[in-house]
């Protein structure tokens, strides 16, 4: 690897580095767990994804490639993987069966969820806990889903308040899906960076500079009003191409390769401090990859 490189990856690293450690500091997360989880993280990586074709990973080539000692890596692989541990195993029930109120058409009308009687009339609250929660009792479901202010209940109906799971409250959840955005963001990184064009996932970014403090609860706003709309209709046809892939009304599908997709958006600000002689003008930046 050339200077220039190893420079341009120390800095990449360090700025994506940088906010993860403020979010660590902030929960009382020492330096010490920081660097078990992130050999953790190299000795997985290196085994089970740098193994060689038809072979098992030897624990001395995963030594060679990440530079951890035999000891410390058999120590490690030893105590549980911390992306298995925890509430729901990364995949909350809640979030399931809000996705699926979302995107099956047994439960929507015109493609927009309906109000579901909590039990009897089909279709209903029940089923889809059924559906996508397997056998957790619906009145369990229900009361997670009134606590995050997900549902409302109204006599025997219940009708869906969101159009995406979002746990304003649940501060667990929330770290559960910062780790799923962040992993999605960086496997795209990845993916770009050793493919190019038409090859290329999507990976864009537009920003101004220069943005007077009077105008930004108006683009805070805007960005969320825009990004409904756009995720709202995303859902919508990717419900609908993946029914098409869909056997039966129980879920169950063919026998072919299976993938996970889907598009994601985020919204940021940061302060710019400028010298006070200094006039910089506007100007629109648009990095990444099309596709």
């Amino acid at each position: 690897m050339n200077e220039r490189l190893k420079q341009a990856i120390y800095s990449a690293v360090y700025r994506m580095l940088r906010p993860l450690v403020l979010t660590l500091l902030k929960q009382g997360v020492s330096y010490a767990e920081f660097s078990d989880l992130a050999r953790r993280a190299y000795i997985d990586a290196a085994t089970e994804d740098l193994a060689l074709p038809d072979r098992k990973q030897s624990v001395s080539r995963v030594s060679v490639l990440t530079g951890i000692n035999r000891k410390e890596i058999a120590r490690l692989q030893k105590e549980p993987n911390p992306a298995e541990t925890g509430q729901a195993a990364d995949v909350n029930r809640a979030y399931r069966v809000v996705n699926g109120w979302l995107q099956d058409s047994t439960f929507q009308k015109n493609g927009e969820p309906i109000p579901l009687h909590i039990e009897g009339e089909s279709p209903s609250f029940s089923e889809l806990v059924r559906r996508y929660s397997g056998d957790v009792p619906w009145r369990a479901v229900l009361d997670e889903l009134l606590r995050l202010e997900q549902v409302e209940k109204q006599d025997n109906k219940v009708q869906l308040l969101t159009q995406g799971y979002i746990p304003q409250e649940d501060l667990e959840e929330k770290f559960r899906i910062m780790g799923r955005a962040a992993a999605d963001i960086m496997a795209t990184f990845d993916h770009n960076l050793s493919h190019t064009p038409p090859d290329t996932r999507v990976q864009r970014t537009v920003a101004y500079t220069n943005l007077s403090e009077d105008v930004m609860d108006i683009i805070r706003q805007r960005s969320k009003e825009e990004t409904e709309k756009f995720l709202q209709n995303t859902n919508k046809w990717l419900s609908q191409v993946d029914s098409k892939h869909t056997d039966n009304q129980d879920g169950e599908v063919s026998d072919t390769k299976q993938y996970r997709a889907g598009i994601g958006l985020y919204y940021f600000e940061e302060p710019i401090p400028l010298p006070e002689t200094s006039k910089v003008k506007s100007k629109r930046q648009s990095t990444g990859d099309k596709k």
